[in-house]
């Protein structure tokens, strides 16, 4: 497990990834062509990291620090691709199958809610959820920061965002990325909440 502090920079680090949903608020759907191709620059890198010993070693050296155990397979062992390329991947799946406002939206509350429920669960998590290091607090961190989160980009002044992003759809999205988070099922988190969240959304629209 990762220590505390550096779970912290972890998700500074994540949270730098907010430029992912903006630029789909300000560019719209034709950023795809952008996210697509850094989707696949980003998964070709990871795989190099764990295939590549030339690529392994400075990475490793510049940011192995915040990466989980798991995220560092021995050399030819499984691959497993590390949660910022995650992350890349759920702006670009996110940016083609929904609208600009809902990707944008279920993007924001996962990077933020996410990051939320790791610091909150870690320091103040008390009740774990059944057969899981997650916690209860964790996620209630997650739904009012999702939920804060959307309203927050609701009401920045995009023509027709607040008229997309209602406060009922918003509360739903959370609602269920929230749990979604909890679940221990595959894929990665980054991309499972981020889909289920926008397809909630989308389909009280």
């Amino acid at each position: 497990m990762l220590s505390y502090g550096a779970e912290l920079g972890r998700k500074a680090l994540h949270l730098g990834a907010l430029v992912l949903p903006l630029a789909l608020l300000v560019w719209g759907r034709p950023i795809v062509w952008v996210l697509g191709p850094l989707a696949v620059l980003a998964v070709a890198l990871d795989v190099a990291r764990q295939r590549v010993p030339a690529v392994r070693e400075p990475l490793l050296r510049i940011f192995g620090f915040l990466m989980r155990p798991e995220e560092i397979p021995p050399p030819g062992g499984p691959l497993v691709l590390n949660g910022a390329v995650w992350m890349c991947v759920a702006a670009a799946v996110c940016g083609l199958l929904f609208p600009p406002a809902l990707a944008a939206a279920a993007l924001a509350m996962q990077m933020i809610g996410d990051a939320a429920a790791a610091i909150v669960g870690r320091r103040l998590g008390r009740t774990r959820w059944p057969g899981q290091r997650k916690t209860v607090e964790g996620t209630a961190a997650f739904f009012v920061t999702a939920l804060l989160t959307g309203w927050a980009l609701a009401h920045l002044p995009i023509d027709g965002l607040a008229a997309a992003l209602p406060l009922g759809r918003l509360a739903l999205g959370a609602a269920v990325a929230a749990v979604v988070e909890t679940l221990p099922v595959p894929p990665n988190d980054n991309l499972r909440v981020s889909v289920a969240a926008a397809a909630a959304m989308l389909l009280v629209g």
